[in-house]
């Protein structure tokens, strides 16, 4: 039942493509949410709620709270909602729209969230709200802002796809399988890749390692800056890199001509993985790729037509995704429907 979307504290919504219907599937949560009675938390990374598209000047869904609800978002962005706020408390920095506030909703009406863009400031925000005995907390993940799904802060993620990745349902599925692929990676299974990873976070800079060699830094903390220059420590002995932050295409590039048949890269999370679906296909063909922690996917919601024009078989779309992921509730925020496992 779409219902089970819910069972979860911590929710990330994010889209395959800008306007892919990500602030109408948010909004279908928040009516599901307020149905089954749950103290609901929203905030966003980057900007949503408001009234157009910056880049399109397209319309754009409001996002609607009722009293009782708990919100994240920056002051100018509080000022320009409809809701009536009572804040409660700071995160403590300031934005380009303002200091960012913990408020709760006094008054129903529509409300921008804004304001936070970093990991740290997400898990900040979490913990304040979750103090306040907020039950379900949405995350917005706003347009190429993944962080949002870190396996580290959600339970999981829903994600928001549709005809504005292309008129062709085929191509649709495959952007989608590509997202679902990086937020689903497989999980460590050796102890020593573990401490490799957590080795690597804490030192802050790239570690290479085997089962029977210690951890080896590069030349250079970062993996863009040292991979060109420590290409000499890539002895048959190293079966691993951790990488602790972004792995961009140049990385990808980098760790290629290294020769990856064994080998394995350590990241923290799928969201780290910054790189174009060619290069990611690529480095997976001779590359193993793990995280600690892999992110659940617990729904895919459609929108079959495309702010420019064109429309897609709902009816194909369904069944095609319904065909890669049986396991996965699918549905239609636009009317609820839904497409269930397939056994």
């Amino acid at each position: 039942m779409i219902s089970t979307l819910l069972n979860a504290r911590r929710i990330a919504v994010v889209g395959v493509a800008k306007n892919c219907g990500k602030t109408t599937t948010l909004n279908h949560l928040i009516l599901l949410a307020e149905a089954q009675e749950r103290t609901l938390g929203l905030m966003s990374v980057g900007i949503d709620g408001e009234s157009e598209d910056v880049l399109l000047g397209t319309a754009k869904p409001p996002i609607r709270v009722t009293t009782g609800q708990w919100v994240v978002t920056a002051e100018e962005a509080a000022h320009a909602s409809t809701a009536s706020l009572e804040y409660f408390e700071t995160l403590g920095f300031d934005t380009p729209l303002g200091e960012v506030v913990v408020a709760k909703v006094i008054g129903d009406g529509e409300i921008i969230l804004a304001g936070l863009r970093h990991r740290a400031d997400m898990r900040d925000a979490i913990e304040r709200l979750e103090a306040q005995n907020v039950d379900l907390i949405l995350i917005d993940g706003a347009y190429g802002r993944v962080t949002a799904a870190h396996a580290g802060l959600t339970d999981g993620v829903v994600i928001s796809t549709g005809a504005i990745v292309s008129p062709q349902v085929e191509v649709i599925i495959e952007r989608t399988r590509h997202l679902i692929e990086r937020l689903t990676l497989p999980e460590i299974q050796e102890p020593w890749l573990m401490r490799l990873l957590n080795q690597s976070v804490e030192e802050g800079r790239c570690l290479l390692a085997g089962p029977t060699i210690a951890a080896i830094p590069l030349i250079a903390n970062s993996a863009l800056v040292g991979l060109p220059h420590s290409r000499s420590l890539w002895t048959d002995d190293v079966k691993a890199i951790a990488v602790p932050g972004v792995v961009s295409d140049r990385v990808v590039d980098e760790l290629l001509r290294a020769g990856g048949a064994g080998r394995t890269l350590i990241i923290g999370d799928g969201t780290n993985l910054q790189t174009d679906n060619r290069h990611l296909e690529r480095l997976r063909r001779t590359w193993t790729i793990q995280v600690p922690h892999s992110t659940q996917v617990l729904g895919i919601a459609i929108n079959p037509t495309s702010v420019q024009g064109w429309t897609v078989s709902e009816d194909e779309l369904l069944q095609g995704l319904r065909t890669q992921w049986p396991e996965i509730t699918i549905f239609n925020p636009d009317h609820g429907l839904v497409s269930t496992s397939m056994s």
